[in-house]
Parts: structure tokens; C-alpha cells; sequence
């Protein structure tokens, strides 16, 4: 349960296996490969190129992956909006799948789907918007053709607002035309104009003053009725061909769509091998790569590549004083989930502690007492281990599920002992009236009743949880040799702190009253120490004396962090007057006859569902942040970052051997 050490490591190798070693190095996932700033040759002058090509391919693969998706009916669940999950492969079927695809045609048979598709789209948008022309004109008998037949007039079909009608009809007649109304509608009259071909340029204009709408019917010959007959049966038979396209995308997109999955996957793979191979160092004919190991997975490192490569050149030197290498940690399976939290504020440097384990306990007691309803915390460990085993993602991505499943077995306890099973559920309901012994007999306190002891409860374990960062501070300077900060900084703050808290407990508690005056004293020697040792760095005795006397200011902020643990009060007080709320709306509604039991139940479901997810996402974020605050300011110093080695990342896929 540490930081573990890490091993600067180094490989000289000849430029022809460069690719070789990183794509081993990738395979094994154990080298966070660094830049290396020297003057090098422009032997890899192809390498932008390649990686453009590569991001080229990718985006073709992901278009692809699109049009497939819109097409084709997946069975996923509700929780793949939430958290799309990942199809497991093993490496034979990942092969046996590209080769198929490769060898039933590959892209062409999408282009040909989507070509297809596209013509079809066209075509039937075009009739469509052909047959919108004639749809006013659908009553007319005669053929257009018939209309085109004349030599020494123009017709002209058009559409016009219904207020301009009178008057444009007087001035089209001045113009020794004609105009025959075809159809109306509560805004739009359709007309035909028929006007001699030496008049028509003037027709125009006046059609151009009305904002008149010409319609161009000269592809059309038939009658209106027969031409949307003809368009009809062109759109039926476009959709019967698109049907047949859709369904042979339904019976083989699925294959091609898992085949495109997990091509995109290869080829990000290689874009950040191509990536890493830009950090390292060229020569005419050698190269230089340069990184960060765990010190466990050296021998492991060292043995692969000498068998796999002889000319390779392998160093491995632990961090130097001007290195600062990345954190990788490391930790047993109940502490293991709340690198989470941590990974959420920071991550420590390499040269202190990892503080996980030390908020793991305090964070896991101060969730439950958030929610304080063992009811939830069963709900909450149950749908825990359900997505835990159903959710086909990487186990790491899985570790909020296991941190949530500790959360609820702690508040299950935590609910037992303040008495909450869906609020006040064995009280509010006479059937669930057997309950109630067994819910009494574990009961150790009532929130809703007695509120103070839930606040001394509070408030204790957070002047305990103060007082272990002081605690980690002070060993984290002994480990480093900085003796005096470990006693004048951490140790004499410590006792001053649990001296003014029995001081306190004395003059609260008759029973210990005869503790009063040795306490008193050893809180003044306390603060004496403190006066005489806060002010150590200032040059002058009177800047150390008002440097020490002015330290003394700083109780005031460690009863504030003590005072911040107050919101565990709050929020458990919460979950709890919710919860009887919601019961006491169904007992409300139960009365009602026959819908009353309906009605009931969905409050209840309803209510206490919603109570637990808004209380539940609360008990996280107030106690995260009671780990950050308080807990993290007395000792933890951060900075580090994060452990990220080269390695495959798979947005579609997930290697079988790992979920099984």
C-alpha cells in the first residue's frame, strides 16, 4: 500500500528494430516513454506523414462506424446511455474478423451501401418535389404535352397570393392574355395563364410585381394525374430497393460494424505507438528511447527484451535528485477502489505518501453517516455488484462501482445503528409493524431524536481524523530527517489540540473533574512550547516571541476543520426527514380507494429512489471534499502525476482474457 519505487530505463538499440521494441513495449504496457531533447538526424522525416495517414484512416473508419450505427438495431440496455460498454475479442477473433471483412469486399461494400442509399434519397426527393409542382394541378384533364403543342402562345402555371388575385387577373387581361384559376387554398391561388409569344415578356413583369410563383412543368407530358401516378410508382419502387439495401445492411452490417470496431481500435494503437516514436532519439542508424518504470516490473522488462532483441542496449537507474519521475500506486483490494478519490484531487509526489489508504476508512464511515439508511445501502451495494459484472468495461474503469459497494456495506451498518430502513418505514406502516423490534434492538441513537449525539459523533471523528493528518505529517518528516518540523510543527500542535479536548471534557464531565488542573497545566506548557518554537525562523528574539504568540491564532482554524465535519449531521439528518416524508405521503395516499395502492407505490418507489441517488451523490461529494479540505491540508503536499505507460487504449473493444 505505498508509492511504488520507479526505475529510469534506457534503450539504444539499431533503428530497425525501433518499431519492433515499441510495439512490445506497447504489448507489455510497462513504459512511460519521455521526450528526449537532443539534436537528432532527419531520418524520421516520414513519420508526420505517417501519422496523418493514420488519423486519415481513422476518420474514414469512424464515418463508416456512423452510417452502420444508424442503420442497425442493437439490443443494448438502458445502462449503455450512461456507460457505453465495450465488445470483448480475443486476439484469434479479432484476426478472423478483419480478414473477413478484407476478404467480403471491406469498404467497398459500405460505399456501395451508402452510395446506394444516397442515389435513392435523391431520387425520391427530387420526385417528391416534383410531384408537390403538380399536386395543385391534379384536377386538370388534358395532358401538358397538349399545352406545349401551341406555336404562337406561352403557358405559364403559377402561384399567387390570395389577396393580389383580383387584382393581378385585370392587369394580366390588359395584357390580352388569359388566366384560368385551377385551385385555391385559404392563402394561395393556382392559376394557368395563356398569353401570346410576342406579349410574354411583359406577362413576366407583371408576374415579377405580384411575386408570382412560376412553376417549370416541361419535363411533364401526361396529365397531371397520370405524371403523379408515374412518380408514385418510381417512389414505391426507390423504397422497395431501399428496403432490400437496409436489409442486407441488417444482415451483414453487424459482422462489418465489429470489424470496423476493431480496426478503428488498431489503428489508434498505432497512431500512439507512431506518437511515442516521435519522442524518441535518431541517429543515421541508431535510436535512443528513454522512460519511467515501476522497479517491480523490471526483471519482467529486462528478460522480454533480451530474448526477443540480442543487439539491444538496456539500462535501468533509479531517479536522480533533479528527476521527477511519475507516481504509480499500489494498494490491497479494499484500499484499491478509493484511488478514485484520490485520483480526483491529485496525485501525491514521488517523495511522500500515498494517501489512500489513510482516507479510505474515514471516507467509507463519513459516506454511510451521510446517508444513515440501511435500506439504501443494500440498494446501493446490490446495484454496485450488478453493473460490476455486467458492465463489459475495463476493471479499472470499474473501480467507482467498488468503491460504492464498500460505501453501502458501511451504510448498511450505519443505518442499523441510527435506525434507518426507508426512513421510519416499520413505524410508518402497520403490516411492517414486526419489524420494529428487530429494528430497535439495533438502534444506538435516532438522528431525528437525538441530533446532539449525532453532532458530538461528527465532530469526534473529525478532531480524530485532524489529528492523524498531523500524525502523517509528522512521520513524513521523520522519514525525510527533518526532526525539528516533525516535533515543534506536528507533535507539540497534537498535544496542544488533545490537551484543550480534555481540558474541556473536564470542565463538561463531574467524573472527571479531578483531571482538571493537570490538563489546564499541560495545555499552558503546551502553549508555552508553541510560543517558544512557532517563531523559530525569524532573526529576532522579539519576531519569534510575536511569531510564537501569533501561532496561537491558528486553533481557531483547526476548530473550524473540526466544525466542517458538522455537515455530516446535515446531510444524514436529511436522508432521514426525506425518508419519513415520503412515507408519510404514502400513507396519505393510501387511503384512496382502488388507485390508492398504485398511487402509493410510486411515491414510494419514486421518492425514496430519488432520496437515494440526490443523498447518495451528496455523500460523496461532502465527503470528498472533507478528505480534501481538512484531511489533505494538514500533511498531503501533491504534485505528482500520474503513471501512464504506453500501452493499447480501445475505445470499441475490450480483450476477452480481461473480463473473464
Amino acid at each position: 500500500m505505498a508509492i511504488l519505487p520507479m526505475l529510469r530505463l534506457s534503450l539504444v538499440g539499431h533503428k530497425d528494430e525501433e518499431e519492433d521494441v515499441l510495439a512490445l513495449l506497447q504489448d507489455l504496457g510497462v513504459l512511460e516513454v519521455e521526450k528526449v531533447n537532443l539534436e537528432t538526424d532527419s531520418s524520421v522525416e516520414w513519420l508526420p506523414a505517417k501519422i496523418s495517414d493514420i488519423n486519415r484512416e481513422l476518420n474514414r473508419i469512424k464515418l463508416n462506424i456512423i452510417f452502420l450505427r444508424d442503420y442497425i438495431k442493437t439490443n443494448g440496455s438502458i445502462i449503455n446511455l450512461f456507460v457505453p460498454q465495450k465488445l470483448p475479442f480475443s486476439e484469434e477473433e479479432r484476426k478472423r474478423i478483419v480478414r473477413e471483412f478484407e476478404d467480403n469486399g471491406g469498404y467497398g461494400v459500405i460505399e456501395s451501401w451508402q452510395s446506394s442509399l444516397e442515389e435513392i434519397k435523391n431520387s425520391v426527393n427530387t420526385l417528391s418535389q416534383d410531384r408537390e409542382l403538380l399536386i395543385p394541378f391534379e384536377d386538370l384533364n388534358f395532358s401538358i404535352r397538349d399545352l406545349k403543342a401551341f406555336r404562337y402562345v406561352d403557358v405559364f402555371w403559377g402561384q399567387i397570393r390570395k389577396g393580389d388575385l383580383e387584382e393581378f387577373s385585370e392587369e394580366i387581361k390588359s395584357h390580352l392574355a388569359d388566366i384560368s384559376i385551377v385551385k385555391e387554398t385559404p392563402q394561395y391561388t393556382f392559376f394557368i395563364v395563356i398569353a401570346h409569344k410576342e406579349s410574354s415578356g411583359e406577362i413576366r413583369g407583371v408576374f415579377s410585381r405580384y411575386n408570382v410563383n412560376i412553376f417549370n412543368l416541361e419535363k411533364f407530358s401526361g396529365t397531371p394525374k397520370e405524371e403523379l401516378s408515374a412518380i408514385d410508382n418510381r417512389i414505391n419502387n426507390l423504397l422497395r430497393m431501399r428496403d432490400r439495401v437496409l436489409e442486407e445492411i441488417g444482415q451483414k452490417g453487424e459482422g462489418i460494424l465489429n470489424a470496423l470496431y476493431i480496426l478503428y481500435d488498431n489503428y489508434q494503437n498505432d497512431l500512439i505507438r507512431y506518437e511515442h516514436l516521435s519522442r524518441a532519439t535518431h541517429t543515421e542508424n541508431m535510436f535512443l528511447i528513454t522512460g519511467w518504470i515501476r522497479e517491480k516490473d523490471s526483471p519482467v522488462i529486462k528478460d522480454t527484451l533480451e530474448r526477443r532483441f540480442k543487439d539491444l542496449y538496456i539500462v535501468m537507474s533509479p531517479p536522480g535528485p533533479d528527476d521527477d519521475p511519475p507516481v504509480a500506486l499500489e494498494n490491497n483490494s479494499f484500499v484499491y477502489p478509493f484511488e478514485v478519490v484520490t485520483g480526483i484531487y491529485g496525485y501525491p509526489n514521488s517523495r511522500e505518501f500515498d494517501p489512500t489508504p489513510f482516507l479510505a476508512p474515514f471516507f467509507a464511515v463519513f459516506f454511510a453517516l451521510c446517508l444513515t439508511d440501511a435500506a439504501y445501502g443494500i440498494i446501493l451495494a446490490i446495484l454496485s455488484v450488478y453493473l460490476y459484472r455486467n458492465l463489459i468495461i475495463e476493471r479499472q474503469r470499474k473501480r467507482l462501482l467498488q468503491l460504492l459497494f464498500i460505501c453501502g456495506l458501511f451504510t448498511i451498518g450505519a443505518g442499523a445503528i441510527t435506525g434507518g430502513w426507508f426512513g421510519n418505514v416499520s413505524e410508518a406502516f402497520r403490516f411492517l409493524a414486526f419489524l420494529e423490534p428487530f429494528r430497535k434492538r439495533l438502534i444506538l441513537f435516532d438522528p431525528l431524536k437525538d441530533p446532539i449525539t449525532f453532532l458530538a459523533l461528527s465532530l469526534t471523528l473529525g478532531f480524530i481524523q485532524i489529528i492523524f493528518g498531523l500524525f502523517i505529517k509528522m512521520a513524513l518528516n521523520i522519514k525525510r530527517r527533518q526532526y525539528r518540523e516533525a516535533i515543534f510543527d506536528q507533535l507539540f500542535w497534537i498535544l496542544f489540540l488533545l490537551a484543550i479536548v480534555i481540558t474541556a471534557g473536564t470542565l463538561a464531565l463531574e467524573s472527571l473533574r479531578y483531571l482538571n488542573k493537570p490538563a489546564m497545566y499541560f495545555t499552558l506548557i503546551m502553549a508555552i512550547a508553541l510560543v517558544a518554537t512557532q517563531g523559530r525562523h525569524q532573526k529576532s528574539i522579539f519576531l519569534k516571541i510575536t511569531s510564537g504568540l501569533g501561532s496561537l491564532y491558528s486553533v481557531i482554524s483547526y476548530l473550524s476543520d473540526v466544525l466542517s465535519y458538522s455537515r455530516l449531521l446535515a446531510l444524514g439528518l436529511a436522508t432521514g426527514v426525506i425518508a419519513t416524508v415520503v412515507n408519510e405521503l404514502v400513507k396519505t395516499f393510501s387511503g384512496i380507494p382502488v388507485l390508492g395502492a398504485i398511487i402509493g407505490i410510486v411515491i414510494f418507489v419514486g421518492g425514496h429512489l430519488f432520496n437515494l441517488i440526490i443523498n447518495a451523490f451528496g455523500a460523496f461529494v461532502h465527503s470528498s471534499r472533507l478528505q480534501f479540505v481538512e484531511f489533505f491540508g494538514k500533511f498531503f503536499e501533491g504534485g505528482g502525476r500520474e503513471f501512464n505507460p504506453l500501452r493499447k487504449i480501445r475505445t470499441y473493444t475490450i480483450e476477452k482474457e480481461v473480463i473473464e
